[in-house]
Formats: structure tokens, sequence, C-alpha cells
């Protein structure tokens, strides 16, 4: 198993930019030198919530070892607090995301680039952008799995009036847009949704998780239902768990159990 840990100059973003891959052993017989069939990995982009960056999922989870149990490449980011949007003013987060760094890693490593063997996950505002970017690029992602996640960010804007000092750049993410005008847009994860289900789009497979004690259970519940009244088809668990670590290295192997994985290349 390689822990790969990327700096590269990163033209979407404008700035250098880190993350870390984790590879897994090609197969028996690599350390005697026989020929290895050749192939690729399937691959699970793995998004860090507020504060967070690419060393979050391996600092503090297993996830190295359950990646190596399923034969799987787990891609980890820097995405900054800006819900991994295109900022008005700023970094071109899901440019970067959904275009420019699968483009490089697909240059120098072995990932799959088929739709049916790449997916995508995260915690919190990760949680968000998975959903977001996975219903943004549908044909592009084969599932995509929400750990304590929201369905949008605008309720940070009444937030900012009583709290100004809060992490979120919304002004330079969404500019002068107002409450109203974000949860219309395709910043609103259910927005996304609606609007391709009713051009018949196939969606991504869905995966909503959220601990019965945390302070996004509501915001799940609220979009469950909205879900089902859609016919959107969905995986949604509650479990005993508040916004923690704990929750999130337990919940992210029912993601992994829950995703086709093929456990060998592909």
């Amino acid at each position: 198993m390689a822990i790969i840990r990327l700096n590269y100059p990163s033209k979407a973003l404008a700035h250098n930019t880190e993350l870390t891959v984790i590879l897994p052993d090609p197969g028996e017989g690599w350390l005697t030198g026989k020929e290895q069939q050749a192939g690729t990995y399937q691959v699970l982009y793995l998004l860090h919530g507020t504060h967070g960056d690419h060393s979050d999922w391996s600092r503090y989870t297993s996830i190295e070892r359950y990646a190596r149990e399923r034969c799987l490449a787990v891609v980890m980011p820097s995405c900054g607090n800006a819900f991994y949007q295109d900022m008005v003013s700023g970094p071109q987060y899901k440019t970067f995301l959904l275009d420019e760094l699968p483009n490089y890693l697909g240059g120098i490593l072995p990932l799959s680039r088929r739709r049916e063997d790449v997916f995508i996950a995260g915690l919190s505002m990760g949680g968000y952008g998975a959903l977001h970017l996975a219903l943004e690029r549908p044909a592009q992602f084969m599932a995509a799995a929400s750990l304590s996640g929201v369905f949008s960010f605008s309720g940070i804007l009444k937030d900012l009036e009583e709290r100004p000092n809060l992490p979120w750049p919304i002004k330079a993410i969404v500019g002068d847009l107002s409450i109203r005008q974000i949860d219309r847009s395709k910043r609103n994860v259910l927005v996304q949704m609606k609007r391709l289900m009713d051009r018949k789009v196939a969606l991504p497979a869905l995966f909503i998780s959220v601990g019965t004690e945390d302070f996004t259970l509501n915001y799940n519940r609220d979009a469950k239902k909205r879900m089902t009244r859609m016919g959107v088809p969905f995986t949604y668990e509650e479990h005993p768990g508040a916004h923690t670590w704990a929750y999130w290295d337990t919940h992210i192997q029912r993601v992994l159990d829950w995703l086709p994985l093929k456990k060998e290349m592909v």
C-alpha cells in the first residue's frame, strides 16, 4: 500500500495544492519482479469538512486499512472552506475536482476513469460537496455518499449577520446572491436532484448517513422527506452518534461496503 503526498501547481486554484493518495499494492509478485497484469484501480474521492485538509481522513480514521482490504484507491484533496464551489472571487474548486485533478492524476497514476469505477464521499461540508459534485456531473460518478452533510449552505448568510467571524467566505463564494437565490439554484443539492429527475437523467447512487445526536440531523431528515416525494432513489441511515470522527470512522466503512467495489484491479 502506498501513501502518496502530492504537491503541484494547480491552474484552477491559482496556487500550489496538496493532496494525499492511497494506492493499493499491484498484486502478488510485485516484490519478486514478476510481470504484473496491466490495469487500473477503482477510485474514491474523499472530501474533508470545514477547517480540514487532505490529511484529515488519514489522521483521524483507518481509511488506509479499509482501502487496502478492498483494493481501492483513495484521493483526498485540500479544498479550503468554500463548499467545493467555483468561487466568484477565489479558487475554482469545482473545476479543480471535476476536471483538472482527475485529468492530472490520470496521467501519472493507474486510476480508472470509467464511471462504474469512480466514487465520491465526504463528511459535513464534504458531504455536501460529494453530493453536489456528483449531481453536477452525473455521467462521471457511479455513486456519492454524504456523512453528516447538509444540502445547501444558504443558512450561513443568516449566521454571518450575527457571527461575522465564521470560517466560510460566503461573499467570495457567491457574490451578492441572496439566500433565496442560493436555495433556488443548483448550489442547492435538492434543486439539482429535481432538475435531473425532470430531465430523466440517470442519477449516481446516493448514500446519506447522519448521527441521531448530530446538529445536522433535521436537515437530513427534511432532505429524506423531499427526496422521497421526488422519487429519488437513495439509501438513508441514522445511527447513534454526533458530529465526530468516531462516527465518521465507523460509517465510512458502511459507505465502502455499500459501494459496488470489485476488490481487484479493473
